[in-house]
C-alpha cells in the first residue's frame, strides 16, 4: 500500500487542486441549500433538504429518503463505503487540528439528542468514536502525509462513484419535469438539467460521506436489520421501506413531509 500511494504523491500537486476545489464546492453546496429558497435548488438537486440542519436531525425522514433513492444493488454497494469515508473524513479532520475532530464528535452527539431515540444515539456515538479511534490508528500505520493524501483520493472516488451508479436509478421528481413521479431517463426526455445535477450530484455525494450525513442512516439500518434491534422512538427499518416503496410508485404526494417538500419547491418558497 505504501508503494501505491509513494506513486500519488507524483500526482499530489494536481490532487490537492481538485481536493480544494470540490471541498469549496462542497461548502458553497451546502451555503445554497440553506439560503436560497427552495424552488432554485430542488430543481437541480434532489431532496436537498436533507442538507439543512432541521432535516438532517430528522432520523426518519432522512432514511426514507434514502431508501428511496438507493433502490438498486448498483447504489447500495457504492454507499456502503461511507463508514470508510467517516474513518478518512477523520484522517483530514486530524490533519487540520485535533480539535476539529473533537468538534466533529460533539457535533454527533448534538446529532443525536436531536433525533431522540437513545438506542440509536448509543450505537451512533458509538460508531462516531470506532471510526475516529479507526482514522488515528491509520495515521500512526501509514504516517499523516500518506494517510491525508489516500483520504483525499478515496473521498473524491468515492463521491464520483456515489454519483455514478444513481444513473441506475430511476430519475426523481422535478429534474425531467413539475411532477412528483420518478420516471426513467429516455433520450427523448432528457434535457439540460440532467448533467448539470450530475455535476452537483457529485458535490452531494461527495459530501454525504462526512460522519454526519448518511452515516447515522446506515447506522440506523445496521443496529435494526443486522442486530435486531427495536428503536424506541423513530420508524422501524420495514416501515421506512414501506414507504420508500409507497412514494416509488405513488410519487412524493404519497408521503406527507415528501409532499410539502414538493409544494415548497414548486410553489417557490
Amino acid at each position: 500500500m505504501i508503494s501505491l500511494i509513494n506513486r500519488l504523491f507524483d500526482f499530489e500537486a494536481v490532487i490537492d487542486q481538485i481536493w480544494l476545489i470540490t471541498l469549496i464546492g462542497m461548502a458553497v453546496l451546502y451555503i445554497l441549500c440553506n439560503i436560497l429558497p427552495d424552488r432554485i435548488v430542488g430543481v437541480f438537486l434532489p431532496l436537498h433538504n436533507v442538507f439543512k440542519p432541521q432535516t438532517n436531525v430528522d432520523l426518519d425522514y432522512q432514511s426514507i429518503g434514502y431508501a428511496l433513492l438507493h433502490t438498486t444493488w448498483v447504489t447500495r454497494i457504492t454507499h456502503s463505503t461511507v463508514i470508510i469515508d467517516a474513518v478518512l473524513w477523520f484522517v483530514i479532520f486530524e490533519s487540520w487540528h485535533w480539535s476539529v475532530s473533537l468538534m466533529v464528535l460533539l457535533i454527533m452527539l448534538v446529532q443525536s439528542v436531536f433525533i431522540g431515540d437513545k438506542k440509536f444515539g448509543f450505537f451512533f456515538i458509538s460508531m462516531g468514536i470506532a471510526t475516529y479511534i479507526s482514522a488515528i490508528y491509520l495515521i500512526q500505520f501509514l504516517g499523516l502525509p500518506h494517510a491525508v493524501l489516500l483520504a483525499k483520493v478515496v473521498l473524491m472516488l468515492g463521491g464520483l462513484m456515489r454519483m455514478l451508479s444513481h444513473s441506475a436509478e430511476l430519475i426523481p421528481p422535478l429534474l425531467l419535469n413539475n411532477s412528483d413521479q420518478f420516471q426513467k431517463l429516455s433520450a427523448k426526455n432528457i434535457n439540460w438539467k440532467i448533467p448539470l445535477s450530475s455535476i452537483i450530484g457529485y458535490v452531494g455525494e461527495f459530501g454525504s460521506g462526512l460522519p454526519n450525513r448518511i452515516l447515522p442512516v446506515q447506522v440506523n439500518y445496521l443496529y435494526q436489520t443486522v442486530l435486531g434491534i427495536k428503536p424506541e422512538t423513530t420508524l422501524a427499518w420495514k416501515e421506512v421501506e414501506v414507504s420508500a416503496r409507497k412514494v416509488l410508485t405513488g410519487g412524493y404526494s404519497q408521503l406527507h413531509s415528501l409532499k410539502n417538500y414538493f409544494k415548497s419547491v414548486v410553489n417557490g418558497q
